[in-house]
């Protein structure tokens, strides 16, 4: 049974260096000269050939270029978490990374506090307070149609409002601005 698997496992080996080293190992197993007495133990060969030889800095470098884009900050900071866990980052090279991958609007209102957040758990919980904040207020101001105490004319018929037509980035896009 285990040299069904061993040679199901093989088969999928069809291209580039898989493939030349599969031919090398299938040559050797008919000769006799190597064997995979189970399908964990070809599974490790494979992931010791060609696996990441370097996983915690493909990690590091996954976290090191996420970004928030447009999703909400409780979203980005469950990627970030999975992220830095897989990388093992902790303490402040981790709220280094975070406030790099967050959107320039919510970085700089974050930075405005006073007093700062200092641990990662306490990043994480303005950054969700905040966005959560700036939504609502985006929302109200939607609602009922004010902006800094002035009121917005109502878009004549035909005609796109101000700032909201085609084209124009959302509201989570523009980064607070």
């Amino acid at each position: 049974m285990e040299d069904v698997k061993v040679y199901w496992i093989l088969s999928y080996m069809q291209t580039g260096s898989a493939k030349t080293w599969h031919d090398y190992v299938v040559i050797l197993m008919f000769k006799r000269q190597q064997s995979f007495t189970t399908s964990d133990e070809l599974l490790r060969e494979i992931d010791q050939k060609f696996g990441d030889t370097d996983k915690r800095t493909i990690q590091s470098l996954k976290i090191r270029t996420l970004q928030q884009g447009d999703k909400l900050a409780d979203e980005h900071v469950q990627d970030f978490e999975k992220a830095a866990l897989e990388a093992g980052y902790e303490g402040y090279p981790l709220v280094v990374e975070f406030k790099h991958s967050l959107n320039a609007g919510l970085w700089r209102r974050l930075m405005e506090l006073q007093p700062m957040p200092v641990t990662i758990e306490q990043w994480y919980d303005k950054a969700i307070t905040m966005d959560h904040q700036w939504k609502v207020a985006k929302t109200e101001e939607g609602f009922y149609g004010k902006v800094n105490g002035t009121v917005r004319k109502p878009p004549q018929y035909g005609q796109q409002e101000q700032g909201h037509g085609q084209g124009q980035a959302s509201s989570s896009q523009q980064g607070y601005q």
